[in-house]
């Protein structure tokens, strides 16, 4: 089968067919489906009884199950009229397992499209599934900012033994250290306050609540701890909470086993700028039902590699395929109406061409690949 499908058909038939060419090969399913807010003002059907339309949904999802692989992600955008029922549907699978919701700005929230609606509708949802109950969500990186790191810690002799969790610890009063601030370097500190998530997600948080936190201390005592974290300095410098403060702190050199930072996402994105532009997007019109580029650039890239498939089944004008041709991934595209052709192919045949709109010259597309089309 070719790398890069669009078809045009009924998708559960589709789907179902593509079984026996496909199954256990796409990575990201992502569908924008008719979000069946009553409206007759749309291209699809968009007005069904909730019941039929959940039906609908899980249907296809089920159709879809089968061409995923075993730690592939489902990620479906829908707005409030449906999301809240489509939830708690999805959650009752044994087949699913929910990962997350995603929570996305797609208008700004001073700019109302009517005056007369109750409140001014400016999010929409993505819900992230996956078949995996053990799946997490990748991280994002950020570049190590050094400047962060600009203390230096000075002892005065060489404090007093003591024998904490195994370890021996060396404890200075506070008149035997300090704390100076010198500027990036080698060797230099940033601090961290031990509290939230980190008394329970790292090892010197951990350390310091297992074993430092109930040492009856005076304000400001240093306890050097040998043989932890990853900065290569051989030891951790925690000190007791500031007179008034609940707190402990500890000093972090520069971590010698990455030179990023690694980040878990937010649940909230902002793509209302984006999607306020998208009407130029791709060269093609499509009224009240195109995605931003950059908003699935987002997604394909946080949950896929390049020479991954990404399969969307409410193709509509091709965004989902077009922006896996930028980034290199291959795609299976489904649309069940005539502009699987007139729209979403035009545009598809653009961007093998080189087409400069949406994120084109952020990732430095200059054109290629290839994409069939099939009736079915």
């Amino acid at each position: 089968m070719p790398d890069n499908l669009l078809i045009q058909g009924e998708n559960l038939q589709v789907l179902r067919t593509l079984r026996d060419t496909h199954a256990g090969q796409v990575r990201l399913i992502y569908i924008d489906p008719p979000y069946n807010t009553g409206s007759a003002d749309y291209l699809y059907a968009d007005a069904m009884p909730r019941e039929q339309w959940l039906e609908f949904m899980v249907e296809r999802l089920a159709a879809a199950r089968p061409l995923l692989q075993g730690d592939g992600v489902i990620a479906i955008q829908c707005s409030f009229h449906q999301s809240a029922h489509l939830e708690v549907m999805l959650d009752g699978l044994d087949w699913l397992h929910k990962v997350m919701v995603f929570h996305v700005l797609v208008r700004h929230p001073g700019r109302a499209l009517t005056a007369d609606k109750q409140f001014n509708d400016v999010m929409e949802q993505i819900l992230i599934y996956s078949p995996d109950p053990h799946f997490r969500m990748p991280r994002r990186e950020r570049e190590r900012d050094l400047a962060e790191y600009r203390w230096e810690v000075e002892v005065d002799g060489a404090g007093t033994p003591h024998l904490l969790g195994g370890r021996e610890c060396r404890v200075f009063a506070p008149a035997e250290w300090r704390k100076v601030e010198v500027g990036p370097g080698e060797g230099t500190f940033r601090t961290h306050s031990v509290r939230g998530s980190l008394r329970e997600k790292n090892s010197s948080g951990r350390f310091w609540v297992a074993h430092l936190e109930r040492l009856d201390l005076p304000p400001m005592t240093l306890i050097q701890v040998p043989d932890i974290g990853d900065d290569g300095l051989g030891h951790r410098f925690f000190h007791s909470p500031k007179a008034g403060n609940r707190n402990g702190s500890y000093f972090q050199g520069v971590p010698q086993s990455s030179t990023h930072t690694r980040l878990p996402y937010p649940n909230f994105l902002d793509f209302h700028a984006e999607f306020n532009r998208v009407a130029a997007e791709g060269g093609v019109s499509f009224r009240n039902g195109k995605k931003p580029e950059a908003l699935l650039r987002q997604l394909i890239e946080m949950f896929t590699a390049p020479g991954e498939l990404v399969l969307d089944y409410h193709l509509g004008s091709g965004t989902t395929a077009a922006v896996a041709l930028k980034l290199g991934r291959r795609f299976i595209g489904i649309e069940r109406e005539d502009f699987a052709e007139t729209v979403a192919l035009a545009r598809l045949e653009a961007v093998v061409a080189g087409e400069q709109s949406g994120i084109s010259a952020e990732v430095g597309w200059s054109g290629g690949g290839s994409v069939t089309f099939r009736r079915f």
